[in-house]
């Protein structure tokens, strides 16, 4: 598990960073954050970046992100949100912004 996260968090930041973005932190959640994984589930990344993404641009990072988790064996889903967003999202339980940080585990 250890080997994948760290692969996980390399990938992440080198395609935020490719795109000229900053990450502030990574958060794994989900059902691998809680120790209730099965064998076949996936990893559920949070990436709260330096400043807001366009969507285009954000879905352009997140397609890059994907294909290099599969080359490397394994498959997640990845949420990037800027540090404002989270800000004025971190407290209403309308949003996966809230159970991100209340039940991940920053790696």
């Amino acid at each position: 598990m250890e080997e994948i996260v760290k692969k996980a968090k390399a990938i992440i930041t080198e395609e935020v960073e490719r795109a000229g973005y900053q990450v502030r932190r990574i958060l794994l959640f989900g059902s691998r954050a809680k120790g209730k994984a099965r064998p076949d589930s996936d990893w559920d990344f949070f990436v709260i970046t330096d400043r807001e993404l366009p969507y285009h641009e954000r879905r352009e990072i997140v397609n890059r992100i994907h294909w290099r988790f599969v080359e490397n064996g394994f498959w997640g889903d990845i949420f990037i949100q800027s540090e404002e967003v989270v800000e004025k999202r971190k407290g209403n339980t309308g949003f996966l912004t809230y159970y991100a940080l209340k039940e991940g585990v920053e790696i």
